[in-house]
């Protein structure tokens, strides 16, 4: 049998091959980032089994801020709109619980009472401010999350000057800390479902679509604005389930000041620990915002005098250096070359392979102009 082969010699692998091998581990990434993420939230769980009451309340605070991050993701992460105004849904399903309790209705019913108003809040305010783009919306829903908050103090809702003060939660005896602390792993493993469905879904393709193009996305048939106005929609839901969990957890908070219900800052940490973790990703708001919130809350107790420049730091590296977040630098830094897929690719030492991909993240940071 003729042959033009060297003796002695594999034939190459076909293009489809290779091809094949790269979708089949594009398949398996949102396994893996799902895995991981339930792992991340497993581990953490265990942290009231410590008895350390420090350790429990710092922990339901970032796990908290996991959660506003990965719901912020929805609309600024796939669909590439920053919403500079989340924290006004985080406000009002505070708000709801708190008159609700007040007037002696259920806390669940304050919670449910408070979703349904923050998404038809982000469904109005969503109708003319997604009309807007890049800083003009930035600028539009921030100045919407200031205003409402002005609202909420000069009208005393909840108290004087807008101070909520709640009756204090009983659980049955349990642990209210406890309670609170798994209120907010639920939420977030829920978080990371959805999220995983949203990238594996006609919905969330189309969102991606629209975040990397928006105007080849109409010309295919997508509804852009619908699906923006959906997705902003979607975002309000967990954001404000957090606010309502954390007004009966905290019993007493502001409508603004450092801390307070409608805190702009809140929404500036959920863009900074999305795009640190890794925007549009299903794993990274949930790993940045573990990095970002334990972070800060450990260099405001040990290092209060540079707290603050710390976080204006962590912010100027991760816009220069980090533009695709962590996850998406981690891809970077193990993926194996197209040239080593494959059989070849088992040969190569791992050594090797961790060179070639450091080699691959300076190249990958210098293209974004770095």
């Amino acid at each position: 049998m003729d042959s033009t082969e060297p003796k002695g010699t594999k034939p190459a692998q076909p293009q489809e091959a290779r091809t094949s091998s790269l979708m089949a581990r594009g398949r398996r990434s949102w396994l893996w980032s799902l895995l991981t993420g339930l792992l991340i939230l497993g581990l953490i769980g265990t942290i009231p089994f410590q008895n350390d009451v420090a350790g429990l309340i710092l922990w339901t605070n970032v796990i908290m801020f996991c959660c506003l991050a990965q719901a912020w993701n929805l609309i600024g992460g796939f669909v590439g709109y920053a919403a500079f105004g989340n924290v006004v849904f985080f406000g009002i399903g505070a708000y709801t619980v708190a008159v609700a309790l007040q007037h002696h209705l259920s806390y669940v019913f304050g919670l449910l009472l408070g979703v349904i108003i923050s998404a038809t809040f982000a469904f109005l305010l969503g109708l003319p401010v997604l009309r807007l783009k890049g800083h003009y919306f930035a600028i539009a829903t921030l100045g919407v999350a200031v205003a409402i908050g002005e609202v909420v103090e000069a009208e005393g809702i909840g108290g004087p000057g807008g101070e909520a003060s709640l009756p204090a939660p009983t659980f049955g005896g349990l642990d209210t800390n406890t309670v609170f602390f798994f209120a907010f792993i639920l939420l977030s493993a829920l978080l990371l479902l959805g999220t995983t469905w949203l990238t594996r879904a006609r919905f969330g393709y189309a969102l991606v679509a629209i975040r990397e193009n928006e105007q080849a996305a109409e010309a295919l048939g997508i509804p852009t604005f619908w699906y923006k106005v959906a997705a902003f929609t979607l975002s309000a839901i967990p954001t404000a389930l957090a606010g309502g969990i954390y007004a009966y957890w905290q019993q007493f908070f502001n409508p603004s000041g450092e801390g307070g219900a409608f805190d702009p800052s809140r929404s500036i940490a959920m863009v900074l620990m999305t795009f640190l973790g890794g925007a549009g990703t299903i794993v990274g708001p949930l790993i940045g915002g573990i990095v970002v919130e334990y972070l800060d809350n450990f260099t405001l107790i040990s290092f209060p005098t540079i707290h603050g420049p710390l976080l204006g730091a962590i912010v100027i590296l991760v816009t220069i250096f980090l533009p695709q977040g962590l996850i998406r630098l981690v891809q970077e830094l193990t993926r194996a070359p197209v040239a080593l897929e494959g059989p070849e690719a088992a040969r190569v030492s791992y050594i090797h392979r961790i060179g070639e991909g450091v080699r691959r993240v300076f190249r990958f940071i210098a293209s974004q102009g770095v």
